[in-house]
């Protein structure tokens, strides 16, 4: 009996133990990351700064191409587009990139942007400073906007064998209507 009520007691905390993380795993920690929201921005409205004094350590002598693509989702009536179709840039120098969207629908709509960058291996060393990906973009009928990233590519990259033959890269902006 004393067996029996044992057993139970352990099934009975462990699945509020389980309740427990499950409920705290459900929390989003996003909310309490610290940002800076730029209310002036020259780019971007609402334009958010996850750390405005990141800097580069320091610009090396390796340059990189950096291919840009814009993709909008079927849904979304936005004609959108990278303003430049390659840059190339020093590793470690900082670089703003800059998109432009266009509302081409008869009402107001927000959207989000995912971003992809290729190879995937790069993205440890991509530091993205201020990015319109940050935060919903909303645009009435008719109205474009210029939509910027400000980032650099952290020189550690070259210490990395895995990157010693990379020249090449790919950024793509993926944007969407945002669903509230």
């Amino acid at each position: 009996m004393k067996l029996k009520k044992n057993k139970f007691i352990v099934i009975y905390l462990s699945s509020i133990l389980l309740l427990i993380i499950i409920l705290i795993s459900s929390v989003p920690f996003t909310n309490y990351l610290k940002k800076i929201s730029i209310n002036d921005n020259q780019f971007v409205k609402d334009q958010v700064v996850i750390n405005p004094n990141a800097k580069s350590s320091k610009v090396i002598d390796r340059i990189m191409t950096i291919k840009l693509y814009a993709e909008v989702d079927s849904s979304l009536q936005w004609d959108f587009q990278a303003l430049q179709d390659i840059k190339k840039i020093k590793v470690g120098e900082n670089n703003i990139i800059k998109y432009e969207g266009k509302n081409i629908s008869t009402k107001t709509v927000t959207a989000t942007a995912d971003f992809i960058a290729y190879p995937k291996k790069i993205t440890p060393y991509l530091i993205k400073t201020e990015c319109f990906c940050f935060t919903e973009q909303t645009l009435a009928p008719g109205e474009s906007q210029t939509f910027t990233m400000v980032f650099f590519l952290d020189p550690s990259l070259d210490l990395d064998k895995d990157l010693d033959n990379i020249e090449d890269l790919i950024f793509t902006y993926q944007l969407s209507e945002y669903k509230s």
